[in-house]
C-alpha cells in the first residue's frame, strides 16, 4: 500500500547544472549540456536490469553496479537515466566508454549513435549513499546493523540504483546483494544462487523472470533468515524473518496460505513462482512489492492483519503483474487491492453474516464525497492523494459488481489479470474489457464512478447517501 503521489516530471539537463561529467575514467568539464525534450531522451525501452550492490556494515556507502539491457524505440544519439543516490565513477554502452553528465536526478549519456530497433547495454558504476532528504522523505530505513527500502512515491528506486524510472516500462531483474557473512542479503525474486567470498562475505543472487515495475522494488539487508515452503497449487512460500523472531512469528505467517487459496478462487492463478513477507526490523510503511509483501516484523506480532496482508496480496495481481499505464491509472491497482483487502477481512471478522462486505463497502460509501471533494475523482486525483483511489475505485468495482453480477464481474476480473499478465493496462482498457465480457455497454456507469466530482448512486442501494 503505496502513497499515491502524481508524476513529478524530473529536472532537465541543462548547462548551467552539470554536477559531474566524464567519459569513465576520464571527467570532461568542456562538454555543454543542453537542454532537450525529455521523451527524446527516454526513446528506449528497458529489457533487463543486472543490479549488483555491496553493503558494509558501518558505513552508509554501498558500491554498485548495474547493466542495462535496452532495445531503442528511436535513433539514439544521447539517452538519460534517472539516478539521485550517489555518485557515478564510469558509464560504458556495448563495452565502450561512454561519456556521461549527470545533474539533478539525470544521467546524460552521449554512446555511439544507436539506430532505431537497435539493441544496446549500458553499464554503470557508481557509489550510492543511503541518506534521505528534510523530514526523512526518502527510500532508505536503517537498521543497527543493514537497511530496507520504503518506497513511499513511485518515483523512489532510482535512488537505490540508475533506471529509467517510467512506471510502465517493465522489465526483467537479476539483484545481486553482498553482505557480511552475518547477514542477509535480501530482493524480489527468486534465490537464484549464494555464494561465500573472501573476507567474509556473502552474495545472494535474485533472479525476476518476469516484467516488474522498477518501483515495484525490495533490497534489503539485515539479520534475517529466508524460511521456504511449499505453497498452494505449487507457488513457493518464501518469507524473509528476522532471525531472533522466526518462531514467534511462523503461525501468523502461515495465514499467507489460506489468503492466496481465498484470492486465486476468484482471480485465477497467482502471476508468479514466489510470494512472501519480508518482516523488517525497525519502523517501514507496509507495502507490495513485486513477489514480497514487507510488513515490519513489529507489525506483524501484533495480530493478523486480514485487511493489510489480503490488500498487499492482491497487489501481486493488479499493481506488479498488471501494471497501470500512468499514474491517472493508479486505481486499477490500489481500487482492485481496496476492493479484494475489504471483501477478505469482512469474510474473517464477521463468517455469519452474509451483508458483512455490503456494509464494509456501505461505509467506504459514506465517506466518498468527502474524499472527492479533498482529493478529486479516483482515475484524475489531485497532485498528492491516495485515499481517492482505494475508495473510490474499490467503490467503481463494487458498483460494476452490483450492475453486472457476481459471476459476471468474476469473468471480467479473470479476463483482465490473463490478458494484461505481465503488462500494463490504462483506465480505458479496463473498460473495455468490462462492456465486452459483460455483453453490455457499461461505459457511463464507470466513467461517472471515476471521473465524476460527485459520487453516484450505487446501484441496488438507493438508500446509501455520501456526506
Amino acid at each position: 500500500m503505496k502513497p499515491t503521489y502524481r508524476l513529478i516530471t524530473l529536472g532537465l539537463v541543462g548547462a548551467t547544472a552539470v554536477l559531474a561529467a566524464g567519459t569513465g575514467a576520464a571527467a570532461s568539464t568542456t562538454d555543454t549540456v543542453r537542454t532537450v525534450d525529455a521523451q527524446d531522451l527516454m526513446r528506449y525501452n528497458a529489457l533487463h536490469y543486472d543490479v549488483s550492490l555491496e553493503y558494509r556494515s558501518g558505513s552508509k556507502d554501498m558500491g554498485g553496479t548495474t547493466t542495462l539491457k535496452a532495445r531503442a524505440t528511436g535513433a539514439l544519439s544521447r539517452f538519460a537515466l534517472d539516478f539521485g543516490g550517489g555518485r557515478i565513477n564510469r558509464v560504458t554502452v556495448n563495452g565502450r566508454p561512454a561519456r556521461f553528465q549527470a545533474s539533478g536526478e539525470r544521467v546524460l549519456v552521449t554512446p555511439k549513435p544507436l539506430a532505431d530497433g537497435a539493441e544496446f547495454s549500458v553499464t554503470v558504476d557508481y557509489v550510492v549513499t543511503r541518506s534521505n532528504g528534510p523530514d526523512n522523505h526518502g527510500p532508505w530505513r536503517e537498521i543497527e546493523d543493514g537497511f530496507a527500502i520504503d518506497p513511499q512515491r513511485y518515483q523512489t528506486m532510482h535512488h537505490v540504483y540508475p533506471c529509467k524510472n517510467d512506471i510502465a516500462d517493465k522489465a526483467t531483474y537479476t539483484i545481486s546483494v553482498t553482505a557480511p557473512a552475518h547477514l542477509t542479503g535480501v530482493a524480489n525474486g527468486d534465490l537464484s544462487q549464494t555464494r561465500q567470498l573472501p573476507g567474509g562475505r556473502t552474495v545472494r543472487t535474485y533472479r525476476m523472470a518476469h516484467p516488474m515495475p522498477a518501483h515495484d522494488g525490495q533490497i534489503a539487508v539485515g539479520p534475517y533468515s529466508l524460511v521456504t515452503r511449499p505453497g498452494p497449487d505449487g507457488v513457493t512460500i518464501r518469507d524473509v524473518v528476522p532471525t531472533a523472531q522466526a518462531s514467534q512469528l511462523k503461525q501468523t505467517l502461515a495465514r499467507t496460505d489460506d489468503q492466496l487459496r481465498w484470492q486465486t478462487a476468484r482471480l485465477g492463478a497467482y502471476p508468479f513462482a514466489t510470494y512472501g513477507i519480508f518482516a523488517p526490523l525497525g519502523t517501514i510503511s507496509p507495502y507490495e512489492s513485486q513477489t514480497m509483501t514487507t510488513i515490519s516484523a513489529s507489525s506483524l506480532a501484533s495480530g493478523p492483519m486480514d485487511y493489510l496482508r489480503a490488500h498487499e496480496l492482491n497487489h501481486q495481481w493488479f499493481g506488479a503483474s498488471v501494471t497501470p499505464v500512468k499514474l491517472d491509472d493508479d486505481w486499477t491497482a490500489e481500487g482492485h487491492a481496496h476492493f479484494y483487502g475489504t471483501w477478505y477481512d469482512s469474510e474473517q471478522t464477521r463468517p455469519d453474516s452474509p451483508d458483512a462486505f455490503a456494509a464494509d463497502m456501505r461505509m467506504n460509501y459514506d465517506m466518498d464525497q468527502e474524499v472527492r471533494d479533498s482529493e478529486g475523482p479516483p482515475a484524475t486525483p489531485k497532485p498528492v492523494s491516495g485515499q481517492t483511489q482505494r475508495v473510490g475505485g474499490a467503490l467503481a468495482l463494487y458498483a460494476l459488481r452490483q450492475t453486472v453480477g457476481a459471476q459476471t464481474f468474476e469473468r471480467i476480473e479473470r479476463t483482465v489479470v490473463s490478458r494484461f499478465k505481465d503488462g500494463v493496462m490504462s483506465t480505458a482498457d479496463y473498460i473495455a474489457v468490462a462492456s465486452q465480457v459483460s455483453g453490455r455497454d457499461v461505459s457511463g456507469l464507470l466513467k461517472d464512478w471515476l471521473y465524476g466530482a460527485k459520487t453516484p448512486p450505487m446501484p441496488g442501494h438507493p438508500d446509501w447517501k455520501s456526506s
